[in-house]
């Protein structure tokens, strides 16, 4: 083991490779402070007494007493809010899950990586972590970690409907958190860790739930077996979930199930060349990525302009406004001519009544989603009010 000075941000390395980490002392000393292990065990003892001292955590997927994912898992336990990198030649999609679901790794590197590579990779996460940020009443990326643990979570669906002509066209996946939920808004829970990896984690769990329940969506909805499911642009931006969503994608067509994301318009910077790459791959692979909550930042156009985005879903408050406020009603009838000259589709959410989804379809506004139509229920609910209907009819 080596370790240098005080002054600088503290990176745990543990490698098999003595060269590499022999390399990258002598490299990159003078901008981080290195401790430096061959054996993780070893590793792990010195976590244990400084965690509050480290700022990242790296350590190979090979290694001759611990594999890195299992170190990487006890370095979470440990230090939950010190970020982890995992170096690898190559990764399996089981392996991807696991680190991302118990390690909660912030990013993957593969080996053999260049020194001016990691350095930059360290760079960027400790610039870019965030240590269990807290908002009003305390809430903090490690209590949802816990839901996660207990399986304190399970998803919910809406419905969707077409607003040519109001007929059920799909369902929004959302998650719901009891326990948490007791003390918080799912808004306030998603908020305290969207830049967090345990966002990473909870969209991991979120997909495996939905490819399990994939054979119940298909017979439930046939062909109209479309789901919308929401993304944060931080898992987006980290390259092994934004492999995972990608494959899920293409994991849920070939169940017959049509899969669209959804990313809030607060997370989407006009300048995030991250984010607008991932969202270009994602329309080149033709996966639909739409702008959740349009219209409530003072960026809402600009981001149309990158021509990356299948769509936009109109914010709750401008829908509500329709009916009182004249501004947001003619921002809503502008914004969808707009829309339908670029080709794009533009949904509405927060429908309560039925004159309101009949002014929206007025101004052709493609899809509707509200409490008039329906609330998110369990997909139990709503194949046994399927069965009660079918018995009904005979």
């Amino acid at each position: 083991m080596e370790m240098v000075g005080n002054n600088r941000p503290v990176v745990l390395m543990v490698d098999d490779d003595e060269k590499l980490l022999a390399a990258v002392r002598r490299t990159l000393s003078g901008s981080f402070d290195f401790v430096t292990y061959s054996n993780g065990q070893a590793a792990l003892d010195w976590l244990a007494l400084n965690s509050d001292r480290a700022d990242l955590v790296i350590a190979d997927l090979v290694m001759p007493t611990l594999d890195g994912v299992s170190f990487l898992k006890q370095a979470a336990r440990m230090a939950p809010s010190v970020s982890r990198i995992l170096l690898s030649g190559t990764v399996s999609s089981i392996s991807l899950r696991e680190a991302i679901n118990q390690a909660m790794i912030t990013r993957v590197l593969s080996k053999p990586v260049s020194i001016s590579v990691l350095k930059e990779a360290i760079e960027r996460t400790i610039q870019t972590k965030s240590c269990a940020p807290k908002i009003d009443g305390n809430l903090t990326p490690l209590m949802v970690n816990a839901a996660i643990e207990a399986g304190d979570l399970h998803t919910v669906l809406q419905p969707r409907f077409r607003a040519s002509d109001m007929s059920f066209c799909g369902a929004e996946i959302l998650c719901r958190m009891p326990t948490v939920e007791k003390e918080f808004g799912i808004d306030e829970i998603f908020e305290a860790c969207r830049d967090h990896p345990v966002i990473n984690r909870l969209t991991s769990h979120l997909i495996a739930i939905m490819i399990d329940q994939a054979p119940r969506y298909r017979v439930l909805f046939g062909e109209n077996a479309n789901i919308a499911v929401n993304i944060s642009a931080y898992s987006l931006k980290t390259p092994e979930c934004l492999e995972l969503i990608i494959r899920f994608y293409e994991k849920m067509r070939m169940r017959g199930v049509r899969i669209t994301y959804e990313i809030a318009e607060s997370q989407i910077g006009l300048d995030d060349e991250e984010l607008q790459a991932s969202a270009s791959r994602m329309r080149e692979r033709g996966i639909a990525l739409l702008i959740d909550d349009f219209g409530s930042g003072n960026n809402s156009l600009e981001l149309l302009r990158h021509e990356i985005y299948a769509g936009i879903k109109l914010d709750r408050d401008l829908v509500r406004g329709c009916m009182t406020d004249f501004l947001d009603d003619a921002f809503i009838e502008w914004i969808a001519q707009v829309c339908s000259k670029m080709g794009l589709s533009i949904s509405a959410k927060g429908i309560e009544s039925r004159q309101l989804a009949e002014k929206l379809q007025i101004y052709g506004i493609t899809e509707l989603q509200g409490f008039h139509f329906g609330r998110p229920i369990p997909l139990e609910d709503w194949e046994a009010t399927v069965l009660t209907t079918l018995s009904a009819s005979g």
